[in-house]
């Protein structure tokens, strides 16, 4: 795109024009107001933007006052990146990034496709208005009572919907055809039929905000498609016969004055019939068409003595020859010409009947949103009436109280073959904030951290949620450090972009943020890993002060509890130990519980998954041998700082002796170790 397209000049000129240009709006004048008065790079990009869609015949779309809203960065939805939509698996699941697996797949009740689509967007984008939350909730409180009144018959009459926004934004564009128009005016025209027939009883016995406002304002919305869908001829439109489309022609005065003229051909050629019948002697001659070929006049061959010279003849078999007339000739060319510009005319009346139409596509747009709403509410109304669900409520302050709270999308995987095991969260910002979960690998640590971070995110959309409690504080955002990956294409190893994400956290978190990272620091080198892990959680605790979540198979970091008494939380999830053989060896197995217990970890039990794995025997009796090995290294490195430490806190008298006395102790005990 040219560079003088941004220039100021010219996009106060293109953006001055386009609204110029539809002398029927009396909006356009307001709109350009607006326009002007944005902030000059945006005004540039406006007319960018519009010369870029104006080769797609797209350009009217920004005519329209619900194109445009502002970027507010005062949070009024919580903010969920990409990344934390991949790691939570909102969209698509890790393993093969397909649906199933996903939270959406899980709470995916909707019956018409601009309802899916709305779903992904309350998804993405939950709130964080605790009143627009709590509307929503008691919409479905009573969408969970409403089997068998008016309200399930309009939910029963969803499910028969074409996709209504994509056909209206066609409509509105001038790219639909005849058939398309008419199934999503007909379509309208009846769901305005019967949402007039509900908007009395829901008036009288609902007691929820929002319904009313839907079903209230939808006749509305939609009256004028009634009118639209009067004009039309059922048949013709499904046929793509436009010039037979229209049914009062009066509003159509340019396709009734030609269908006024082709009228009168036909009238001189019927007339004219009379003289055929004289000149061939046959009371019963007529036109006959054969092939496409009209007005043909057949004659037989044992009478062709009767035809005049100047008849054209267009055709014979055995039996008769066909001619046309030179009156015939003559009209039926006109009649030809008539046909072609009443085809003409009428794609023009149908090029303005859309536009007609279209003046009314913000009261229809909204009206389909009023649907899709509905839609996406039933779905959550499905969700809510599952066992174990529960209504959430909130708090001002930033907090998570979940009492057995269940994981949504591995449970429904789960039904089938085996029952999930809930877990409590409490965390408060101005209690403890901070949970450090430790365990074996596979005991449940990461999806426990996802389940928490899930149930707050269908909390804030507005659902209910899998627990048998949940009292929230209102998030402004969800930061996630989760997985391993790298981006070889930009030569970035697994260890980059995890301290690329970790330091998008730390730069973007604040202290009503939701924080997760599951085992930053394993990318690198142990000492590294564990350097990064403790200084960035202790940057959380002390700096941010936000809800977190950490993961970590590092014993270090669980010594923050003690340095943050009141703040941070020591947890880990449970196990049980036990003896097995497997040919002459014998090993510790272990027997995951998933149970969120008070307390870290004391070890991560890695040679227990390589077994589950079947890593070979000979490796893993290799490997037992140099974990115990270092383990005692690790264990004598950690008492000698703690000797240092008592030593460096002795004080007054003695001293020496004292020193000599611990440093003898010292000795002797690694002699005995040795």
């Amino acid at each position: 795109m040219d560079d003088t397209v941004f220039e100021h000049s010219h996009a106060v000129q293109a953006v001055t024009e386009f609204f110029g240009t539809d002398k029927d709006s009396s909006h356009d004048g307001e709109h350009l107001t607006h326009i002007l008065a944005l902030p000059l790079p945006v005004v540039a990009c406006f007319a960018a933007l519009l010369r870029y869609l104006r080769e797609f015949g797209l350009e009217n779309t920004l005519r329209a006052q619900t194109s445009f809203q502002k970027i507010s960065m005062a949070g009024e939805h919580l903010l969920l990146s990409g990344t934390t939509l991949r790691n939570l698996e909102i969209f698509q699941n890790q393993t093969d990034r397909k649906l199933k697996g996903s939270l959406l797949w899980a709470m995916d009740h909707t019956r018409t496709p601009f309802g899916r689509r709305l779903l992904r967007h309350w998804l993405a984008q939950p709130l964080t208005s605790i009143s627009a939350i709590e509307e929503r909730l008691d919409t479905i409180k009573e969408l969970l009572s409403s089997h068998g009144t008016p309200l399930s018959q309009l939910h029963d009459l969803l499910n028969h919907f074409p996709d209504l926004e994509r056909g209206l934004a066609s409509i509105y564009h001038k790219k639909c055809s005849t058939q398309e128009f008419y199934l999503v005016t007909s379509t309208l025209g009846r769901l305005a039929n019967e949402v007039d027939k509900l908007s009395g009883t829901v008036e009288v016995r609902s007691r929820s905000v929002l319904l009313k406002k839907l079903l209230l304002e939808l006749p509305q919305r939609l009256d004028p498609v009634r009118h639209f869908v009067s004009l039309v001829n059922e048949k013709a439109a499904r046929e793509g016969d436009k010039t037979q489309l229209f049914v009062n022609l009066d509003e159509f005065p340019q396709i009734r004055k030609r269908k006024q003229e082709i009228e009168e051909v036909f009238m001189g050629l019927r007339d004219h019939r009379k003289e055929l019948r004289v000149v061939l002697r046959s009371p019963s001659a007529d036109y006959v068409t054969v092939s496409g070929q009209e007005f043909l006049i057949e004659v037989k061959n044992s009478l062709l003595h009767n035809v005049p010279s100047d008849w054209l003849k267009i055709g014979s078999t055995k039996a008769v020859s066909r001619f046309h007339t030179p009156y015939v000739v003559r009209e039926y060319q006109k009649l030809c010409r008539l046909r072609e510009q009443l085809k003409a005319d009428a794609n023009t009346e149908w090029l303005l009947f859309l536009g007609r139409f279209g003046q009314h596509y913000i009261d229809f747009r909204v009206a389909v949103t009023y649907l899709a709403t509905f839609d996406c509410l039933f779905s959550l109304a499905t969700v809510a009436s599952r066992q174990g669900y529960c209504r959430p409520s909130f708090v001002e302050r930033s907090q998570l109280e979940i009492e057995n709270g269940r994981h949504p999308v591995v449970e429904l995987l789960m039904q089938e073959h085996s029952q999930f095991v809930p877990n409590d969260t409490k965390l408060c910002a101005n209690g403890r904030r901070v949970m450090i979960v430790t365990g074996p690998n596979m005991g449940g640590k990461s999806s426990y951290i996802r389940q928490v971070a899930l149930i707050a995110i269908m909390a804030q959309m507005g659902s209910f949620v899998p627990a048998e409690s949940a009292h929230l504080g209102i998030l402004r955002a969800i930061h996630t450090r989760m997985g391993a990956s790298d981006d070889i294409y930009h030569g970035r190893s697994t260890f980059m972009e995890e301290l690329t994400e970790a330091s998008a956290i730390l730069r973007t978190a604040s202290h009503d943020s939701l924080v997760i990272l599951d085992e930053l620091g394993r990318g690198t080198s142990t000492h590294d890993g564990v350097a990064i892990a403790y200084a960035t959680l202790e940057y959380f605790i002390c700096e941010v002060k936000c809800l977190t979540l950490f993961v970590t198979h590092y014993p270090l970091a669980c010594d923050l509890e003690t340095q943050y008494p009141g703040i941070v939380s020591n947890y880990h999830m449970s196990f049980f130990m036990h003896d097995s053989t497997e040919g002459e060896e014998s090993f510790q197995s272990v027997t995951f519980l998933y149970q969120l217990t008070a307390g870290p970890a004391g070890c991560s039990y890695g040679l227990n998954v390589a077994r589950l794995a079947e890593v070979p025997t000979p490796v893993l009796v290799k490997a037992a041998r140099e974990a115990r090995m270092l383990e005692e290294l690790v264990r004598a490195t950690r008492e000698r700082m703690k000797l240092f430490t008592d030593i460096w806190t002795l004080s007054g008298e003695g001293t020496t002796d004292k020193l000599r006395h611990l440093l003898r102790e010292a000795l002797v005990e690694n002699e005995l170790k040795g």
